[in-house]
């Protein structure tokens, strides 16, 4: 029964076809009478002639709604089951055939209902049948003449070029008939655009320019437009048609020529990429088009295109009086556009403009430098974005919202692609404005760098005054000022922003009349409208918000414009009836407290009047805030940002305030910490007050922070009791909170007995389950210790018990260890607990890990400990070194003698633990050496005489150790202990590596390469030249070692090797940058037919080795953050390593590359094209496979397989880090041969296609069919006699494609490929894949 709908259907398109034989019989037989009525008229009687030709129209009209009708039903059909229904297929032909037929019908509504049909055949139809239905449409356009003066002059001589020089002549051809085959071919193209070849692209586009050629772009500005050039333009209609409907039908025809474009570039972005001058330059010529109308602007703009030289034009315009603006407003009004049509094509255009300005976002920088001459017989080009700016004028509100909209998009991309590196967005001042403009004109930014756009001198002036004049526009539309606004916001993030103060003033007087204010600016008001709407308003103060927040501007210019114009109307805004502009006013006003410390430093005026200023500003805040902060019945949004501006404004204006003031605010704040459904908010609120009263905040405000004394006590408890809350989120929030307030305020309470209740539930939370708020829990305790010493006992007894637990888990790491680290050296700092006795608790952990099996705290909440099971085993590795730290830290921190006794003790187990065998005693020497190198790190173990050279002794032979676990241990205290006495330790080290077989060589090398990462870390935390000069005076020393062993056979030693060269590169970049480019070029280039020749001698494999460290080296300085501008010059030198013919070496250069592309994208975003892209595409389809002989059978191996893995994560980092360096029509093909590839390519491979779905979803579409074989075959996978494992990791891998489809068959337009909807629909009827497929949507 599933069928029978689709035989029916079958059946029913068969009948639809044929029906159109007999319409055609009906229409010549109507024809046929209609003339024979006419001719017998002399010889018959006018009843008779009357009742034939009234008999000849109605069955002309019944015909009319049958063809109507059968072209309804076929697009139906066509849509649902065009591609799924075999009986439909085998029909298409048939049927594009007779829809073909129907453009040439008289009836304009056939013409139109037969090009729906045809694009709807055409998503479905074969690649064969799809060109033959292009060809035949372009052939008939193709002999259709253009429309203009310029456009038939294009038309002659395209045909005399075909027929051989000859005049020719050419059919007549009418314009509605021309108009609807470019209709349909711009349906065809839009839905299909992307399975159109450059072959046919190349033939589309000059044929639609003959239609819309820039010279017939005439405008009423245009002095040399005379009436004969109009009426030409009009004659495609033959004299048979009014001027006036010829010249509707030409416009029509532009309008569709230019809608085609539009598709091309969305859907063949690389096909049209040849033609995309041409395309711009049409449609800027035709954005201006309006023949009937004169703007009056013409000097203004031959005068300047780009809007520079600002002032004379805005002294011009101020000469203008309102009654001026009246009569210009009357007639604009007059001019109907019910007469004219030319707004459309204009539309058409700008959206043409649109679509360009969408398939350059990756880098638009040619739009702004690249000039066309888009007026009639005038050589001054216009560059795209200063047509954009110029147009702002339009009359026709949707085509002027088009316009800001399409220079809005323009602006939004190109400070997006500014923050990529592509461009620069320069903010000059008229000093260098001539430098900037010299390096433009030489390419771009000098040298090849990134081109250099200059907004503050060359647009902003333009920009801001258009948006001006559209928002004092007594007439302009809502939608018109609500783009204005968004355009201004955007420009708001560029460098330089909106100008300077003149032009911030005069923006905000725009916006204090649309909220409703009255200025002082008279004039500026009259020309403005009255009161906004709300969204209006709402567009508004985002605009005053981004202004504010931005950092662009002056922010003493900023501050004089809000505190004169608009801060009594931001604060009039809260009382609005909206609640998103309720919100959004609230948003305006956190920033102004903000905006006034910032231009507090630039403030001229006295100490007194910058009080009494602080003092009105901060009243005028409490009014407006305080009201909306006690109010219960107001929308959530409302409470969280009244919260949020009460921070702001008691943060940084609390000086400003009463103390009856800040008593009201603190208690409302408090009553929201105990409210469920403003307690994350409030939590945030108090964060903030607390941190500002802190350090910085204190000496500005020059009378200390905020005293919080009067909640505080409340306050903390209220956060302490929110620690028993399941919500994770709640406890977060809580903690954070509490470490600054604590830090910053505890020392008003100084309560121990309030503290001993906040300590029991920070210790019942500190779990190896959650690190994060372990880390959260120790920074509290650690705070609540510092302010208050007297609560030791109370953290001796809650929080220590769980802290010495996880000292001993496997899963301490990063942030929640240096917590605990700080917590055990506040102990021991503010004498909380006895040295000796946290000494021994600390040690006595590695035994009870092996007695008790490492019980957690989390057991106690009823949840197994994730160190439990390891630490049953005798404790991890892990456990042993988080230890270690843990006992160095409070050696370090203690008094002297304890720390020598420690020392005394360390020496005395490992100078005797060689003695005594075992599991056991291996961990006690293996934390012994991990204690006394974090602990040489600390401090100078040299400056007690003996300590260093028996340290060195026992270092040295613990590395003949049969403990792997020893040996690595005592390299790293030899490298650790090497930083507080590098005097002593590095000669040693130095030394040994000359003396030593390989073995000690690797452990030598890890000692050395601990020793400078520990100087690098030093160098990020704060150390900077400090650390570096630390070692910088031994790089000469260290070097020579490290070249030598960077030709190594041993892979362990070279990554050792390239470990430190990569951290010297971070510490000395000047230094080892230059001597590493010499290793390339002296090991590397040496052609494939010398290599053959000498075969593989050790000294060719010794540059390859050199080679493989050199690269591993840049890849750790990339991932180390070595400084990109001194790494930057010498890429183009590592970058000659993909060149090479060892695969060894070539895949280490594809890692470095990887690591650049996802650690600093800058340092390769200019060297893509021409050093990395060539190289991966031939990596990507390398194959490199040989069968391997092992005697009872043969094995194949592809020695190219990690080299492909490689590339594609680079295709897969660039399409996230760089998407504008890749070109991802190419990189197309190379993906659908990774989906056949091998299981570990192909599981990449589905990555990024589903990345791809999102980000980019035509050039997927566009290859969708190449994906389908591949596809197939994963989802078909034979299972076999697997089982276990194997079975799970082949059914993952076929849920893997499966998901694939999913996300392509959600993409906008895949489906409309028969091909992969085939591949769909019978996917979707197998039984065995229903499981997986449910299972993926419940991912969804």
């Amino acid at each position: 029964m599933r069928f029978a709908p689709l035989a029916c259907c079958a059946s029913l398109a068969a009948s639809v076809a044929s029906a159109f034989t007999p319409l055609e019989t009906i229409r010549s037989a109507t024809v046929l009478d209609t003339t024979g009525a006419e001719t017998s008229a002399l010889a018959t009687p006018s009843a008779s002639s009357s009742s034939s030709s009234s008999s000849s129209r109605q069955e002309d009209k019944s015909a009319e709604e049958i063809t109507l009708s059968c072209l309804d039903v076929l697009t139906d059909l066509l849509t649902r089951f065009g591609s799924v229904s075999i009986s439909i297929t085998r029909q298409h032909e048939q049927i594009l055939h007779i829809a073909l037929s129907q453009l040439a019908s008289i009836r304009p509504v056939v013409r139109k209902r037969a090009g729906n049909a045809i694009g709807c055949l055409a998503a479905v139809i074969s690649d064969t049948l799809l060109e033959r239905l292009v060809e035949s449409l372009l052939s008939q356009i193709d002999l259709a003449e253009g429309v203009g003066r310029s456009g038939k002059r294009r038309t002659r001589a395209a045909h005399r070029a075909e027929s051989g020089g000859g005049k020719g002549s050419v059919p007549d051809l009418k314009v509605a008939d021309t108009r609807a085959l470019i209709r349909t071919m711009c349906t065809v193209s839009g839905a299909v655009g992307h399975r159109l070849g450059q072959r046919q692209i190349d033939r589309i586009v000059p044929i639609f320019l003959r239609f819309c050629d820039p010279e017939d772009a005439a405008s009423g500005d245009d002095e040399d437009m005379d009436d004969d050039e109009e009426m030409d333009d009009a004659g495609d209609g033959g004299g048979a048609q009014p001027d006036e409907a010829a010249m509707s039908l030409a416009n029509e025809l532009r309008e569709s020529c230019f809608a085609g474009f539009e598709s091309f570039i969305l859907r063949c972005p690389n096909e049209i990429e040849p033609h995309l001058s041409l395309i711009i330059h049409a449609a800027l010529s035709y954005m201006r088009y309006d023949p009937n109308y004169s703007y009056g602007d013409d000097d203004d703009e031959d005068g300047d295109s780009e809007g520079d030289g600002g002032e004379e034009e805005e002294e011009e315009e101020d000469e203008y009086s309102d009654e001026e603006e009246d009569e210009y407003s009357d007639e604009e009004d007059d001019f109907s556009d019910d007469d004219d049509d030319s707004w459309k094509v204009r539309r058409s255009a700008i959206r043409t403009l649109s679509a360009v300005v969408r398939a350059t976002e990756h880098d638009p920088s040619k739009l702004w430098i690249d000039e066309y001459a888009w007026r009639r017989n005038r050589t001054k080009g216009v560059t795209v974005a200063g047509a954009l700016v110029n147009r702002f004028k339009e009359r026709e509100e949707n085509c002027r919202v088009d316009v800001v909209d399409c220079f809005t998009r323009l602006l939004s991309t190109t400070v997006a692609a500014s923050a990529t590196g592509v461009l620069t967005l320069a903010s000059t001042t008229a000093a260098d404005a001539m430098d900037t403009a010299s390096d433009e004109a030489a390419g771009g930014g000098g040298g090849g760098g990134p081109v250099v756009i200059d907004l503050r001198t060359k647009f902003v002036p333009a920009i801001v005054k258009a948006c001006e004049k559209q928002l004092g526009a007594k007439r302009g539309g809502e939608r018109t000022k609500s783009s204005a606004l968004a355009l201004l916001s955007t420009l708001c993030n560029a460098p330089g922003g909106v100008g300077g103060a003149d032009q911030i003033r005069s923006v905000f007087v725009h916006v204090k009349t649309i909220l409703g204010g009255s200025g002082g600016d008279g004039r500026a008001l009259s020309r403005s409208v009255s009161v906004g709407s709300k969204s209006l308003k709402l567009d508004a103060l985002c605009l005053v918000r981004v202004t504010l927040a931005c950092g662009n501007h002056d922010p003493s210019d900023v501050r004089d414009a809000l505190l004169d114009v608009l801060l009594l109307d931001l604060c009039a805004s809260v009382n609005e009836d909206w609640y998103k502009v309720i919100a959004e006013a609230l948003r305006v006003l956190s920033e102004v407290p903000r905006l006034l410390v910032a231009a507090r430093s630039s403030k001229s005026s006295s100490a007194e009047d910058v009080k009494a200023e602080m003092d009105r500003v901060a009243g005028a805040l409490y009014e407006a805030i305080e009201p909306r902060l006690a109010a219960h019945d107001l929308d959530q949004e409302i409470k969280e940002c009244a919260l949020a501006a009460s921070a702001s404004l008691l943060s940084l204006l609390h000086g400003s305030l009463s103390a009856e003031r800040q008593g009201r605010l603190l208690a409302l704040l408090l009553d929201r910490l105990k409210n469920e459904t403003t307690r994350i908010a409030a939590i945030k609120t108090l964060s903030v007050i607390g941190a500002a009263s802190q350090g910085e905040t204190e000496e500005k405000e020059g009378g200390g922070g905020l005293d919080l004394s009067p909640i505080l006590a409340d306050a903390v408890l209220e956060l302490a009791s929110l620690l028993r809350q399941q919500s994770r989120g709640i406890k977060q929030s809580a903690l954070e909170a509490l470490v600054i307030v604590v830090r910053c305020q505890g020392s008003a309470v100084m309560d121990a007995a309030m503290f001993d209740s906040v300590l029991k539930e920070l210790g019942a939370i500190i779990v190896d389950s959650d690190l994060h708020i372990s880390h959260l829990s120790l920074r509290a305790s650690m705070s609540v210790l510092q302010v208050c010493p007297a609560s030791g006992p109370s953290v001796k007894a809650h929080v220590l018990p769980s802290a010495l637990v996880l000292s001993t888990s496997p899963l301490l790491q990063d942030l929640a260890l240096d917590s605990l680290l700080s917590l055990l050296r506040q102990l021991v700092l503010s004498d909380a607990v006895d040295f000796a006795d946290l000494l021994s608790s600390l040690r006595g952990r590695l035994s009870a890990g092996d007695e008790k099996g490492g019980r957690s705290s989390a057991a106690s909440a009823g949840a197994p400990s994730a160190a439990a099971s390891a630490a049953a085993h005798g404790g991890s590795k892990q456990a042993v070194t988080n230890l270690a730290k843990c006992v160095a830290t409070i050696a370090a921190a203690t008094t002297p003698e304890n720390r020598e006794a420690v020392v005394a003790d360390l020496l005395s187990t490992l100078e005797s633990g060689s003695a005594t065998a075992g599991e056991g005693n291996a961990q006690r020497i293996q934390l012994a050496l991990l204690t006394s190198g974090d602990l040489g790190r600390m401090v100078d173990l040299s400056a007690t005489e003996g300590t260093a050279d028996r340290l060195q002794r026992i270092y040295v032979s613990s590395f003949d150790s049969s403990s792997d676990d020893v040996r690595h241990a005592a390299a790293y205290a030899l490298g650790r202990a090497s930083v507080g006495a590098m005097p002593v330790f590095l000669p040693a080290i130095l030394n040994a590596l000359e003396e030593n077989r390989e073995k000690k060589q690797y452990l030598l090398l890890s000692a050395l390469r601990e020793l400078i990462h520990c100087h690098q870390i030093e160098g990020e935390g704060g150390g900077g030249e400090a650390a570096g000069d630390g070692v910088s005076s031994s790089v000469p020393l260290i070097l020579p070692h490290l070249f030598k062993h960077c030709g190594d056979k041993e892979e362990g030693v070279r990554t050792m090797v390239a470990e430190c060269l990569g951290s010297l590169t971070c510490l000395q970049p000047d230094v080892i940058l230059p001597q590493l480019r010499d290793l390339v070029q002296k090991h590397s280039g040496k052609p494939a037919a010398q290599l053959e020749e000498e075969g593989e001698s050790e000294e060719t494999r010794k540059d390859a080795l050199v080679c493989w460290t050199v690269a591993i080296s840049v890849k750790f300085a990339i991932a180390g953050k070595a400084d990109p501008a001194q790494l930057s010059p010498f890429m183009p030198s590592f970058l000659v390593l993909l060149q090479e013919d060892d695969l060894s070496v070539k895949n280490t250069a594809l890692l470095m590359v990887y690591s650049a592309v996802h650690h600093s994208p800058h340092l390769v975003a200019g060297l893509m094209q021409e050093h990395i892209l060539p190289s991966l595409y031939e990596v990507a389809i390398l194959n490199l496979k040989r069968v391997v002989d092992l005697g009872p059978f043969k094995h194949t191996v592809d020695d190219a397989i990690p080299l492909r893995k490689a590339a594609l994560s680079i295709f897969s980092t660039c399409l996230e880090k760089c998407p504008g360096c890749l070109d991802v029509p190419a990189f197309m093909p190379i993906l659908a041969k990774a989906l056949a590839d091998v299981e570990d390519v192909q599981l990449q491979a589905h990555q990024i296609v589903i990345s791809m779905c999102v980000r980019h979803p035509v050039p997927i579409a566009a290859a969708v069919e190449t994906f389908v074989e591949p596809l197939e075959k994963t989802c078909n996978k034979k299972k076999g006699q697997k089982t276990g494992t194997e079975l799970e990791r082949v059914n993952e891998w076929i849920k893997s494609g499966l998901r694939v489809m999913v996300s392509l068959s959600r993409v906008d337009g895949v489906m409309d490929c028969r091909k992969f909807a085939d591949f769909v629909e019978r996917t979707r009827k197998m039984q065995k894949f229903h499981p997986m497929l449910e299972a993926l949507d419940e991912e969804r």
